[in-house]
């Protein structure tokens, strides 16, 4: 009977010893499968199960996560520079959109004064140009009154007065713009002279105004009458 013990005793030391290696065996497979697996349990593919050396898989996670974060940081660069160039155009076109407002709203300022001028001096023509008439009146007065025979103080003394209103009317066209074409003596010019007569003159007169009959005036570039004239011919 006590051998059967000690037989039993040493069988139960052989199984306790023979679970404790399988154990430590199953522990040490454990800490040495480095293998990865995803969120559902899956492993990795082209990953290696071998469980003999970790730190050349480990290497291997690390280096592709570094390319994938070197990815990224391209991608967030291209996409950095692609905006600022998209702001830099943006900009770009807005200042060569205002240059070109600011060019535009220059020209038709000058177009709309160009054509406030032209109105206004064609008024202004229009204008002196009826008011011709009265100064050929006055004209006509003074030089009437000049060749009268009837000298008495009073009669002077009105030739005088019509004599100043002719001047300071004529004064008051010449500040609108009135200025009269030149007469006598000068070349005739028919673009400004209106020949009336030609008569017979010594050669250095040829071609001379000799004589003016009405007054012609400019306003301006713009002729508003040319003058009547005698012209001399050698």
């Amino acid at each position: 009977m006590s051998s059967n013990a000690g037989n039993a005793e040493k069988k139960n030391r052989q199984n306790a010893e023979s679970r404790t290696e399988d154990a430590q065996s199953q522990d040490e497979i454990r800490v040495k499968d480095k293998r990865r697996f995803t969120a559902d349990g899956e492993h990795v593919a082209g990953e290696s199960p071998t469980v003999d050396d970790p730190e050349p898989i480990a290497e291997s996670v690390l280096e592709a996560e570094i390319e994938q974060l070197n990815l990224r940081l391209q991608e967030a660069e291209e996409k950095k520079a692609e905006a600022e160039k998209q702001v830099h155009d943006f900009a770009e076109r807005f200042r060569q959109a205002q240059v070109q407002l600011r060019t535009e709203t220059e020209e038709q300022r000058a177009r709309m004064q160009r054509t406030f001028e032209q109105r206004l001096e064609s008024s202004r023509g229009d204008l002196v140009a009826g008011l011709l008439d009265t100064l050929d009146n006055l004209k006509r007065a003074v030089t009437a009154a000049e060749k009268s025979e009837n000298r008495s103080v009073d009669f002077q003394s009105m030739l005088e007065g019509v004599r100043a209103t002719a001047l300071m009317f004529e004064s008051k066209m010449k500040n609108l713009g009135l200025n009269a074409v030149p007469g006598v003596g000068e070349e005739f010019n028919p673009e400004i002279h209106e020949a009336v007569e030609i008569v017979p003159v010594s050669s250095d007169q040829d071609n001379k105004v000799i004589e003016e009959f009405q007054t012609g005036y400019k306003f301006g570039d713009k002729l508003l009458r040319p003058a009547r004239v005698r012209v001399g011919r050698a």
